[in-house]
This record gives C-alpha cells, sequence and structure tokens, in this order.
C-alpha cells in the first residue's frame, strides 16, 4: 500500500458517518483487549508452571527432612534403650554394693 492510497482510506474514513468511526474504535478497543488478555493468560500460565515447581521443591526437600528426623528419633530410641538397660546394670550393682556394707 503506498502513500496515496492510505491517504485516500484515511479521507475516505473521515467522509464516513460516527457509526463507521464507532464500530472501528469498538473493533480496535476488541483487539486490543484481546491481547491483553491472551498477554496475561500467557503470564498466568508461567507462574503456575513456576509455581508447581517450586512445590515439588518444596515437597522433596520437605521428605528429606522428615526422613532424616525418622532415622534420628530411631537412633534417639535406640540410645535411650541402651541407656536404660545400662542404669539398670548400674542400679542392681549399686544395690548389690550397698548389701556388702
Amino acid at each position: 500500500m503506498n502513500t496515496e492510497q492510505f491517504l485516500r482510506t484515511v479521507d475516505h474514513a473521515a467522509g464516513m458517518n460516527d457509526r463507521w468511526l464507532f464500530l472501528a474504535a469498538f473493533l480496535l478497543l476488541l483487539l486490543l483487549c484481546g491481547a491483553t488478555i491472551w498477554w496475561l493468560v500467557r503470564q498466568l500460565q508461567s507462574v503456575i508452571t513456576e509455581y508447581k515447581t517450586s512445590q515439588e521443591a518444596h515437597q522433596g526437600a520437605l521428605a528429606e527432612i522428615v526422613k532424616a528426623q525418622n532415622e534420628m528419633a530411631l537412633k534417639l530410641a535406640v540410645c535411650i534403650d541402651r541407656n536404660t538397660a545400662a542404669l539398670e546394670k548400674c542400679t542392681f550393682e549399686l544395690q548389690r554394693i550397698q548389701e556388702k556394707r
């Protein structure tokens, strides 16, 4: 489209009544709103994928923490059992020593 055709088109649009101008402006507004909504949807999809990735990483880290806590709780239970057994032996030995006196 050269300059002369463009000027004719603009002149023709200027000669039309306001109804056509309103329809053209409304169509332009619809296109602009559509483009904005499309951009916002893409941004939302990007945020959702980032959130899912972050959530998966968080769940993995949380699972590792729980696993480590369970292992430590098991070690603590074994330690408490051994200490209880050792204290019972000590109590028995103390009673035996006191009986000798």
